[in-house]
């Protein structure tokens, strides 16, 4: 019961922060550039309930910062200058053109007031079947079979991702195992090595007659060699 005081109080934050510092972050145009920290070039839209002097001071401040961002330069002999203004920084970037965090403000009110109205729907269903009338529940499962299955899989993502994914993957590794390292290299490789090893150490043991014709006779088969390679890598 103790660890309940905490999650009252975060659950109390989650549903009423954002009501009540709304307009301290998010209630206009201006108050949205200052807090993600956007520097547009010129303010071209701020919120209707703007008061004559925040938008004075909004378009004071951005004409401010194109003058003190830009420099004058001469454009092939042209005598007229030009205004090159910074790329604007901070956490998002506005085009001149882009106008859809100002358009976010003037939407119906219906749109505002969905997400808590939702909210407040889930908590009323969810004490009703898990605290007052606890048969609900079991009732719903026994009438909507399928649905109640559907969704105590999960839409059957894990079933999905285990045919796609997981029997494919094991199906490639075990070809690997059994074709690959069974048939090809214990089976071929290593199968070949086990016979033209034992043959060409018994032919080299054959070579080792211990007479020194035998040995003179291979020290001149490899002169010839040599002089044959030799001679036929210089004259290409």
């Amino acid at each position: 019961k103790t660890m309940l005081i905490p999650l009252a109080v975060l659950s109390l934050g989650a549903i009423f922060s954002g009501m009540i510092w709304y307009k301290s972050f998010f209630g206009d145009h201006y108050s949205v550039n200052k807090f993600f920290g956007i520097q547009e070039a010129v303010s071209h839209s701020h919120d209707i309930s703007d008061s004559p002097s925040r938008l004075s001071k909004v378009v004071t401040k951005d004409l401010s910062n194109i003058i003190s961002s830009s420099d004058v330069s001469d454009d092939a002999g042209r005598s007229n200058d030009k205004l090159a203004v910074d790329v604007p920084v901070g956490a998002i970037y506005m085009a001149p053109n882009n106008h859809i965090l100002d358009e976010a403000h003037h939407v119906p009110k219906w749109v505002k007031l969905s997400p808590f109205v939702a909210m407040i729907i889930g908590f009323l269903l969810s004490y009703i079947f898990y605290i007052w009338r606890t048969n609900i529940p079991k009732k719903l499962a026994q009438n909507q079979r399928h649905l109640y299955l559907f969704l105590l899989n999960k839409w059957y993502f894990d079933e999905i991702y285990e045919i796609l994914f997981v029997r494919s993957a094991r199906f490639f590794g075990r070809f690997l195992w059994k074709k690959g390292d069974g048939q090809a290299i214990d089976g071929f490789i290593n199968n070949f090595s086990m016979v033209f090893i034992p043959l060409l150490t018994k032919l080299a043991g054959r070579a080792q007659s211990g007479y020194i014709f035998t040995y003179a006779f291979a020290m001149v088969l490899g002169i010839v060699v040599l002089i044959t390679w030799m001679t036929l890598g210089a004259g290409g």
